[in-house]
């Protein structure tokens, strides 16, 4: 048999090549494709860095580190216009690192949790509080914004900073043409804004303002006029 050190180096392997190597467990010799060490791989790496959504009850271990999961565990394929509220541990594998400190910086923020391998599944949230649970694990309240396809199990999720949906100057001019004492505003800054109110003769009338979601308010007066709103 050849030595191996006279085999031609193949420097553009392909996903099925196949190499040789030791079973840890029992020292016997097994194949292996570039694949599936690939895979092993990433996801050794992508635990350190990103969070793995559980949806079944790890008992009777604790939920465990690095971890994304509801309360009472579940929700494969969960829409995410319905989360309102998951448990995180900060605790991240193998490291004695938390990462609590990152998580505190984002309240208040719009965040993204997204599938580190599949992008488009995604989902936007405004980042409310982060409350402890116990040891590590904190429960994070967030508000939906927007969306993409479901939220799956066992896949990892990054956590972070939303920039298109956190710009500070973005802003809103609504027309109100036809006089009225209540006025829908569906603005779209997935935030809520502060309201500024004139009538057509640019003087300020003030009202209740009643915000209905991220990306609407009302606006009630005494009575009915027309003019502009600008929202920032």
């Amino acid at each position: 048999m050849p030595k191996i050190s006279s085999y031609v180096i193949n420097t553009t392997p392909e996903a099925t090549d196949i190499l040789i190597g030791t079973d840890v467990t029992n020292g016997q010799t097994k194949n292996f494709t570039v694949d599936s060490l690939s895979g092993v791989a990433l996801n050794l790496y992508l635990k350190q860095t990103n969070w793995q959504f559980i949806s079944t009850d790890p008992s009777p271990s604790e939920r465990p580190y690095g971890s994304l999961s509801f309360q009472n565990y579940g929700g494969d394929g969960t829409a995410w216009s319905s989360i309102s509220s998951m448990y995180i541990n900060t605790r991240m594998p193998d490291n004695p690192v938390v990462s609590l400190p990152f998580l505190q910086r984002l309240v208040g923020e719009n965040i993204i949790i997204q599938d580190v391998r599949a992008s488009a599944r995604f989902g936007v949230y405004k980042l409310n509080s982060l409350t402890l649970v116990s040891d590590d694990i904190y429960d994070m309240s967030l508000t939906y914004v927007s969306g993409n396809s479901t939220l799956a199990r066992l896949k990892y999720y990054s956590i972070q900073y939303d920039e298109a949906s956190n710009v500070s100057d973005k802003h809103f001019v609504f027309t109100q043409a036809n006089p009225s004492a209540q006025w829908t505003i569906v603005h779209n800054l997935n935030k809520y804004p502060s309201v500024a109110v004139v009538n057509n003769n640019d003087i300020v009338v003030n009202g209740e303002i009643e915000y209905t979601s991220l990306n609407e308010l009302t606006a009630t007066f005494s009575g009915g006029f027309s003019g502009k709103a600008y929202l920032n």
